[in-house]
């Protein structure tokens, strides 16, 4: 079964299944595995994910990232990874991620844009928007993906700056899937403690 193929409770499943199999010493999953042989190195990282901060090393084959394995070092995660961090790969290269920005035509289809050109349409708009109804009538969504000090910053730039509060950090959505596979897992609706207590 590929990533695309499960459902947003089998993956919740899937994902506690792995983190309990793991806490018990269970082997991953073949499927999951990447072989030495499949990259020409190993770059040591750490996941974006859940913010737990599990260690990974990405395989890199050429030019393309190809692999994702745990770091048995790290003391965070000592190797292993739930399904979201093995797979994550995958998306580098995946047909449907977008690449370049698309600006959306006056028949309603999309048109390929330089980076400068579609950030200065953004501005524009949201410009045009905030002197047309008030400093209120623009907003930003925050990404998980964001450093502390990239999100202090634009904090900062949009509060101060533009004079909105309209901001909102993608914890309260990111989180709605979280909160049902600790729930279902661990009955918390949050990480109960550290995965050391798994063991006690």
């Amino acid at each position: 079964m590929g990533c695309s193929e499960l459902t947003r409770r089998d993956f919740i499943k899937y994902s506690a299944a792995a983190a309990a199999a793991a806490s018990i010493g269970l082997t991953v999953p073949k499927w999951a595995m990447a072989r030495d042989g499949d990259v020409d190195r190993w770059v040591k990282g750490v996941c974006r994910f859940c913010g737990t901060g599990c260690g990974v090393y990405v395989g890199v084959k050429g030019d393309k990232v190809v692999a994702t394995k745990g770091n048995p070092d790290a003391k965070t995660n000592f190797g292993f990874l739930c399904v979201k961090g093995m797979m994550a790969y995958k998306i580098m290269e995946h047909p449907d991620r977008l690449k370049k920005p698309l600006v959306r035509q006056a028949d309603g289809n999309f048109k390929e844009a330089g980076w400068d050109e579609a950030l200065d349409l953004v501005a524009g708009k949201f410009k045009d928007l905030r002197t047309k109804y008030g400093k209120d009538a623009v907003a930003y969504y925050g990404s998980g993906q964001a450093m502390t000090e990239e999100t202090y910053t634009f904090n900062k730039f949009w509060k101060g700056g533009l004079g909105s509060n309209m901001v909102e950090g993608n914890p309260r959505l990111c989180m709605a899937s979280a909160v049902g596979g600790y729930m279902s897992t661990y009955g918390s609706d949050e990480p109960a403690g550290s995965y050391a207590d798994i063991e006690a």
